[in-house]
């Protein structure tokens, strides 16, 4: 063992000889930790027609004190509540994803392209992050979280994705794009 080796199990032992020395001090000569002091301000209210709290002192430790309750009257104010789940219906499509745009799969919405605009499309997609994992990796392209085989409407579909890259496809032409370093 080397002499910093032999400086720091030093350290370890000196510090963990004072923490028993204060744990026996505290719990077995001071009497355990103190109990907390109750101003009359902080005093629980007590109920009708029962005896007030006796007030703590700092030299006696905190002790539960034994409360009786009416259990029968607890459980006769118990109100259930009726709840049918077909008629607590959501707003909001749990399949719908929350981040991301929505497109419709409607073919008449988008205008017919040509394979330059749709290259030129494909090229100016935004790939700001990858989560890569070999079996299931995700990408963000254009504010949208894409898996491998999501396809967009205009049929461009992403291909594959990469530690640095996401490759779409689109006809017979696959095109990759890179991870746009912020």
């Amino acid at each position: 063992m080397n002499q910093e080796n032999k400086k720091q199990v030093i350290i370890a032992a000196v510090l963990g000889v004072v923490l028993v020395c204060v744990l026996v001090y505290q719990f077995l000569i001071a009497g355990g930790p103190a109990a907390p002091t109750q101003t009359a301000s902080s005093r629980p209210a007590t109920a009708a027609g029962s005896a007030p709290a006796a007030p703590a002192t700092a030299a006696t430790p905190a002790r539960l004190r034994k409360v009786d309750v009416d259990l029968d009257k607890l459980i006769r104010n118990i109100e259930p509540v009726t709840f049918i789940y077909n008629n607590e219906r959501i707003t909001r499509n749990p399949m719908t994803p929350l981040v991301g745009r929505i497109f419709s799969a409607s073919a008449t919405d988008q205008p017919a392209r040509t394979s330059i605009g749709i290259d030129f499309s494909i090229r100016q997609k935004k790939v700001t992050g990858i989560i890569y994992n070999e079996y299931n990796p995700v990408a963000v392209v254009d504010d949208e979280l894409v898996t491998e085989g999501h396809q967009y409407p205009d049929g461009v579909i992403v291909f594959r994705i990469e530690p640095k890259r996401v490759w779409f496809e689109w006809r017979d032409s696959q095109i990759p794009v890179e991870l746009k370093e912020l």
